[in-house]
């Protein structure tokens, strides 16, 4: 089906309106939905039948009894028709439903062994006797019975069954030496009658499976796009709206928690602070509108600077902004914070209105970074790691910006003993 909620939505809910009403309506959904329904349903369908297939097989074999006792005469063609010939196929047959085969070959198989059986049945009690003739009304009965009710073959299936076993019990009758006319029309009038009830109550049924179905679906769908704008509702909560990262709040929560995963696994924990040179000039002499455009320039170098997917980056307020580097020690997190510096020299600024005037060159394209490393311990808190890369971004300023400077260890790296 599609992935867009709405046209899924709207076609779930038009054939809900379309099989809701009284009138005969064909059971086929759209492609898509059909196939989504044949695959979602195909298990527990094909399990089913598989068993249901065992206990006609069973019972089916179980009347050579009443054959052994009605006609011992025959028993022996009998047991060669039932148990060398119809119940291979019919036994074959059903192992193809623990295959989860296709919707065509999956009901053809059983409507044919179906078939097979019925007409089997028909063969064994012809002009054998008149309470045989007579009862093997019943059979036929049985069999239509057993495919459009208790296996609910699918509505062409069902009316296929019903045919050649009403056709097979014509011709039965039509043979038929022992029954008097008025018998042979009372019981194809009933099998008649009572086929014409099977494919009603088989259609309702196909009908109410399908309805079912599709309301089970659209509450999925309705929970599935509830989740999708409750994450949407989130991801914004969680996101600056200017340049996309992540904002404070994020970040707050995100640096506890990797504070308390480093603390645990005794790795390192870095976090680079950066700051845009001049930002306030910028915005006095270009408009905050165009310091917005820097920023989320900025915010877009940040991202490519990153390395990993475990770094984090996040805008920390007005012109700041932060990186944390899990796993990352020192050395590894000043080169990170010297490529970002890189290349947002190398990128520059947007371009500026030419309405607004020459560039003023005193404001160059270009951030300072300050860099502290920890090894997370009981004695330092997250606070101290970021007072200590807050005070190495205002070295990189006070020695004139563009600068990366990285903050003393808070915390001597842990020792290793080696044996």
């Amino acid at each position: 089906m599609p992935t867009n909620f709405p046209q899924q939505s709207e076609i779930v809910n038009r054939q809900i309106n379309r099989l809701s009403g009284l009138r005969f309506k064909w059971l086929v959904f759209p492609k898509d939905l059909e196939e989504r329904f044949e695959k979602e349903t195909v298990q527990r369908r094909s399990r089913r039948l598989w068993l249901e297939g065992l206990l006609a097989i069973l019972l089916f074999d179980l009347f050579l009894i009443a054959d052994y006792f009605g006609a011992p005469g025959q028993f022996r063609k009998a047991f060669v028709i039932r148990l060398l010939v119809v119940t291979p196929v019919c036994v074959l047959a059903n192992a193809g439903m623990l295959r989860m085969m296709k919707s065509l070959w999956r009901e053809s198989s059983i409507a044919a062994a179906a078939c097979l059986a019925g007409i089997a049945q028909l063969y064994l009690e012809f002009n054998r006797s008149r309470v045989a003739s007579a009862y093997v009304q019943m059979a036929v009965l049985a069999v239509i019975l057993f495919a459009n009710i208790v296996m609910r073959l699918r509505l062409p299936y069902a009316v296929a069954v019903s045919i050649v076993m009403l056709t097979g019990d014509g011709i039965f009758l039509w043979k038929d030496a022992m029954l008097r006319p008025e018998d042979k029309v009372f019981g194809l009038g009933l099998a008649i009658g009572t086929t014409a009830i099977t494919l009603v109550a088989n259609y309702s049924s196909c009908r109410e499976e399908r309805l079912n179905y599709l309301l089970h679906l659209r509450g999925e769908l309705l929970v599935s796009d509830l989740n999708r704008l409750n994450a949407q509702l989130l991801r914004r909560s969680e996101s600056d709206a200017l340049t996309g990262l992540a904002n404070r709040h994020s970040f707050d929560t995100q640096y506890g928690e990797l504070w308390k995963k480093s603390l645990i696994a005794g790795t390192p924990l870095s976090l680079v602070i950066v700051d845009v040179d001049h930002f306030k000039k910028l915005n006095d002499r270009y408009g905050h509108l165009y310091g917005d455009e820097v920023l989320k320039r900025i915010g877009s170098l940040l991202q490519q600077a990153l390395r990993v997917k475990d770094d984090y980056a996040a805008r920390f307020g007005g012109e700041e902004f932060v990186i944390l580097l899990p796993g990352t020690p020192e050395t590894a997190a000043i080169q990170v914070a010297e490529r970002l510096r890189k290349m947002v020299e190398l990128a520059g600024f947007p371009g500026i209105d030419p309405a607004q005037g020459p560039y003023d060159l005193s404001i160059r394209a270009t951030v300072s970074c300050g860099v502290a490393s920890v090894y997370p311990t009981a004695r330092e808190t997250p606070e101290q790691l970021l007072e200590a890369a807050d005070k190495a971004l205002y070295q990189a300023k006070a020695q004139g910006r563009n600068l990366v400077c990285c903050a003393p260890r808070i915390s001597p790296m842990p020792s290793r003993s080696f044996t």
